[in-house]
């Protein structure tokens, strides 16, 4: 008698814990790993397993919007340097092309180290230039070349066409700095023409020189190497207490 009794308020006892919101027995394995990775995944506390749900405060959902947006900026961070990146590699790709097969390389990038063309191009600046042939550029287009003065050495110059002419050496051009007072003396002939701007980026320079100094390396070596270290620890921390957390509930369920 007194046995049946305490199997009856055992039972009791079960059915009260189960209405309070406590967690089922798991059936299987599959279901124990399911909800293990539900508790990582969700990285809630263990108290919110095993208690009647409560309303969400206003902190919590703070804390939920920011969240987001912090992961929402972090892939569009990342979608931009992709971006970046598949543009360099196109780049790169197509120039070792045209080099391999020994003809000038269709495509350039220069950083703007001058204020000559602001304010339509400032300095740092990263101008995009197409290979173009000289009977399509005309009066207006920026053009980058090189000078024939030595002062400038192997260092392009990027200035806008202000005339064109046809001559017996084949096409030649007068070009001008937009921030420049007046136009260049010199005369540009055709083959020392790299070719026309088609395109700009606003200070990409910046990060070129940057990464070109000792601090750049160290900054670019240093950061990916302990995020992924942080990464790591976070989630070793994250797995230890999801262990912790599913050992209560088993324990839960034992009572």
């Amino acid at each position: 008698m007194e046995q049946n009794e305490k199997e009856m308020n055992e039972t009791e006892v079960k059915q009260n814990t189960r209405k309070q919101g406590r967690p089922k027995k798991m059936v299987n394995q599959d279901a124990e790993k399911e909800f293990i990775n539900k508790i990582i995944e969700e990285e809630k506390p263990f108290e919110e397993y095993i208690s009647e749900p409560v309303e969400e405060t206003k902190d919590s959902k703070t804390k939920k919007l920011a969240k987001k947006i912090a992961k929402g900026i972090s892939w569009l961070i990342m979608g931009i340097l992709l971006f970046i990146g598949g543009l360099l590699l196109i780049y790169i790709a197509v120039n070792k092309i045209a080099q391999a097969k020994g003809e000038t390389p269709p495509l350039g990038l220069y950083t703007i180290i001058s204020p000559s063309m602001t304010p339509n191009i400032q300095v740092y600046d990263v101008v995009f230039v197409k290979k173009t042939n000289p009977e399509d550029i005309h009066i207006g287009d920026i053009i980058s070349y090189y000078s024939t003065n030595d002062y400038f050495g192997n260092i392009p110059i990027t200035h806008r066409v202000v005339e064109k002419f046809n001559t017996n050496q084949g096409i030649t051009f007068k070009t001008k700095g937009d921030a420049n007072p007046v136009k260049d003396e010199e005369t540009i002939f055709s083959n020392n023409v790299v070719g026309v701007v088609k395109g700009v980026i606003p200070q990409l320079g910046r990060v070129q020189f940057f990464l070109s100094s000792k601090l750049g390396w160290i900054t670019v070596i240093l950061i990916p190497a302990l995020g992924i270290l942080i990464y790591d620890v976070l989630k070793l921390i994250k797995l230890v207490k999801a262990k912790s957390d599913v050992n209560k509930v088993r324990k839960a369920l034992a009572e």
